[in-house]
């Protein structure tokens, strides 16, 4: 077997650098069909009122009136698979209201903790909140302390932090079923 003629380079790495492994890929889809289980438990009414794409209104409208196990999974997977296409902090935002204002300022703090201690924090919140996944929270926290570092604008370092709030949120409301 021949060897690879040089040895990898810091460029080589920086080519990869923001991009989700296929692991992390899977389980956003996971997150997002649970997200769309959430959001099927709400009212047709409520279901209506999403600020979202027609067709995501008509699969989880649709999903309530479906009995069969298998059937209900796949329309979750399909569900999840249109929930991509939207703006995850606007569908956050929706379902955060049954969080309440208290459990949104407690997942603040978890963040800024989150962000300041870094891995024993980590540990914690993955204790705390069952689908919480270690390697994810430290992924969005090596890209805060690095645009940190280079100094990047203040608009794209409040992306990153967002990004990280919206993972949060996530977990949280998955944990808490």
């Amino acid at each position: 077997m021949a060897r690879r003629p040089h040895r990898f380079t810091e460029d080589d790495f920086e080519s990869l650098e923001g991009r989700a492994s296929k692991t992390e890929q899977k389980k956003a889809v996971q997150r997002m069909a649970a997200l769309g289980e959430q959001l099927a438990q709400l009212n047709p009414k409520q279901i209506q009122k999403l600020p979202v794409d027609e067709r995501l209104i008509d699969a989880l409208i649709e999903v309530q009136n479906i009995s069969s196990h298998e059937a209900r999974r796949r329309q979750f997977q399909r569900i999840g698979k249109l929930l991509r296409n939207e703006d995850e902090s606007v569908i956050l935002s929706y379902l955060t209201p049954q969080q309440g204002a208290k459990k949104t300022a407690q997942l603040q703090r978890w963040v800024e903790r989150i962000i300041k201690d870094g891995d024993p924090v980590i540990n914690d919140f993955c204790k705390t909140y069952n689908a919480a996944e270690r390697h994810t929270l430290r992924q969005h926290v090596l890209r805060i302390h690095r645009d940190l570092r280079v100094e990047m604008p203040e608009a794209e370092l409040e992306a990153s932090k967002l990004k990280l709030f919206n993972y949060v949120q996530q977990v949280a409301l998955l944990s808490d079923n």
